[in-house]
């Protein structure tokens, strides 16, 4: 089946995911409740206080499927969707680069933790889980998933196909590696050379397929040696029209440091300049430790504008 059934089934169960439990103001989808976007292009859904919880919240919800259904992967409920970019002036943060194939992305969670951000950045996009995005906003297509970063914009496919010259890094299920103890044999095989890693197919159209494949990168990213902790994964999403940021899932925009807050406040205002829509700046601390956690922050001072 597919996943707009789950989200519709989403609607009808009450145990298993993370509650995001709002205000009855706040636009999230919740079970058994009206949801009303009434004023969401103002005030988006929720006050910045509210969506650093919802964001612990997530990263602590370590289950491994949504709503007990086995095609529908955590991703779809818990975990921090979040994208490292760069300030400027040039291009609106939410918008795909013209010439890439597809959009790249990392997954937090307590389980799936690393140590620093895609290229050094410090600031960036957090997606709303795709069970808890408001009314009126579209659904975002993951397409593959890498336990470490892919190299994705070598990639065929969208970014998850084969790296050139390296039959070993076809995608993971096409090699028979359907595992966690699978992917860190070839993880340890191919150390240090990320266009030779392989990503998890994890489509919607593989259903229970995809949704075993991502659990399986999940339980590897943990088994991964001390070595690979700084580096990011990667989650690759189909690329979306330009000018969508009315209707895209964003969440908040948020930053690790001092460098980061003036780029976070740069895109905090640029974003409800051309939506009309108020988004939180959230601090991330990531962890530097794998026994240390992440940390979700609205701090008021920081933000640029505070409606």
């Amino acid at each position: 089946m597919k996943r707009q059934f789950y989200i519709a089934l989403f609607l009808l169960l009450t145990a298993g995911c993370a509650t995001h439990e709002l205000e009855t103001s706040t636009v999230h989808e919740l079970p058994g409740q009206t949801v009303d976007s009434h004023g969401a292009g103002v005030q988006g859904a929720g006050t910045g206080p509210e969506i650093a919880a919802y964001l612990t919240e997530a990263y602590n919800n370590v289950l491994p499927m949504c709503r007990n259904n086995p095609s529908a992967p955590s991703f779809l409920c818990t975990g921090v969707t979040l994208r490292a970019t760069q300030h400027s002036t040039q291009f609106h943060f939410w918008n795909p680069n013209p010439t890439s194939t597809g959009v790249s992305f990392s997954w937090l969670r307590k389980d799936a933790k690393f140590g620093k951000l895609v290229f050094g950045y410090n600031n960036g996009f957090i997606l709303y889980p795709e069970f808890f995005k408001p009314t009126g906003k579209i659904s975002l297509a993951v397409l593959c998933f890498f336990p470490v970063d892919g190299a994705t914009d070598h990639r065929p496919d969208e970014g998850c196909g084969q790296y050139p010259n390296r039959p070993n890094s076809r995608p993971c299920q096409s090699q028979g590696i359907t595992t966690a103890a699978q992917y860190i044999a070839h993880f340890n095989a191919n150390a240090g050379m990320y266009g030779a890693l392989c990503g998890f197919d994890v489509r919607d159209e593989l259903n229970e397929q995809g949704a075993r494949a991502f659990t399986e990168g999940v339980k590897a990213l943990g088994q991964l040696p001390a070595s690979a902790f700084p580096v990011q994964n990667e989650f690759r999403i189909k690329k979306w029209a330009q000018n969508l940021g009315q209707t895209l899932p964003i969440e908040a925009v948020f930053y690790i440091d001092n460098t980061g807050k003036v780029g976070a406040q740069y895109d905090q205002r640029d974003f409800k300049t051309q939506t009309g829509i108020w988004i939180p700046m959230i601090k991330i601390t990531l962890p530097q430790t794998a026994a240390n956690d992440a940390k979700f922050e609205f701090i008021p001072a920081d933000q640029a504008i505070s409606s």
